[in-house]
């Protein structure tokens, strides 16, 4: 699926799943050179800015939530920038990209101020609005910790450690795609100046500080998850305890009355009580007696 604006000499085209054929069709159109059109036809892996003559290449990760699955899945975007056009490629839908486009197309005031003279203003627009959809996914994450946590500490514990442990891992997936980022930002820094001039310096720097942002709040939403996954453990393991004791002194409570009912049960010719008056309450009295001893003594070892 192919979309593009043209405006003021200046082009935008955005492509997804696209075949050799269109890849070829756009690199006779853009005069694209055929190793940065074989890098285009490839899966990157790992993020990376290349110099391709007057096109600079960078691909990067993009963690996007994934509604079925329930978690953060890396989407693959690759650019291919020259003064005059932006080639935006991916093999997923990804939704901040989508809503650039949308608001360019319906939007003239925008198009006309951001395809100016050269393509840096679109590129900085579209690395900045993914940056800010990353941080409002930050934000949906930091909900669902501050959710954990109050449920952590409240009666509903079912399945909670399932649900920190399904967190923890997207957050993993998230920091794990996002990081690289920082690599290829100050790989394309000395790109860009060369191909927009020193003044896209200054966007750089802000896109590094989005970065860092990003970063740092994704780290702060780790932290609080490995924190929130020991306390969950404690308090688990302070129950389990707490109820092992219970079962343990229950045990230990009926045992003795076990025995002295077994020891008067025995069929012999001289039992003591059996057979005198009120013998049932002489034996369920010393039955009291016993368990209020054993009693005070776990209360005076505080077992209890």
């Amino acid at each position: 699926m192919l979309s593009r604006i043209d405006y003021n000499g200046i082009s935008w085209i955005d492509i997804q799943s696209p075949s050799r054929e269109e890849i070829s069709k756009l690199a006779n159109e853009l005069l694209l050179p055929s190793s940065l059109s074989e890098e285009l036809l490839k899966r990157g892996f790992h993020p990376e800015a290349e110099n391709y003559g007057d096109y600079i290449y960078l691909t990067f990760h993009i963690p996007l939530y994934d509604e079925r699955e329930q978690y953060h899945h890396p989407r693959e975007l690759d650019f291919a920038v020259s003064k005059t056009c932006i080639l935006t490629l991916h093999y997923e839908p990804i939704e901040p990209l989508s809503n650039c486009l949308k608001k360019l197309e319906q939007d003239m005031n925008l198009r006309k101020e951001f395809f100016e003279k050269d393509t840096q203003k679109i590129l900085y627009y579209i690395w900045k609005k993914n940056y800010e959809y990353l941080l409002s996914e930050l934000d949906h994450i930091q909900k669902k910790i501050e959710r954990i946590e109050y449920r952590i500490f409240s009666d509903g514990k079912t399945a909670m450690i399932e649900e920190i442990s399904l967190l923890r891992r997207d957050m993993l997936d998230f920091s794990r795609s996002l990081r690289p980022h920082g690599m290829m930002i100050e790989e394309f820094s000395p790109l860009a100046r060369s191909l927009f001039g020193p003044e896209f310096s200054k966007k750089i720097r802000e896109l590094s500080q989005d970065y860092r942002r990003l970063i740092s709040l994704a780290d702060n939403n780790k932290d609080a998850l490995e924190v929130l996954y020991d306390t969950y453990n404690a308090l688990e393991t302070r129950r389990s305890a707490d109820a092992m004791k219970i079962f343990t002194m229950l045990a230990l409570l009926t045992f003795p009355l076990t025995l002295i009912a077994s020891i008067f049960s025995i069929d012999a010719l001289a039992r003591p009580i059996i057979g005198s008056e009120n013998d049932f309450w002489i034996i369920l009295g010393i039955m009291g007696i016993v368990v209020a001893g054993m009693l005070f003594f776990f209360k005076s070892k505080r077992w209890i």
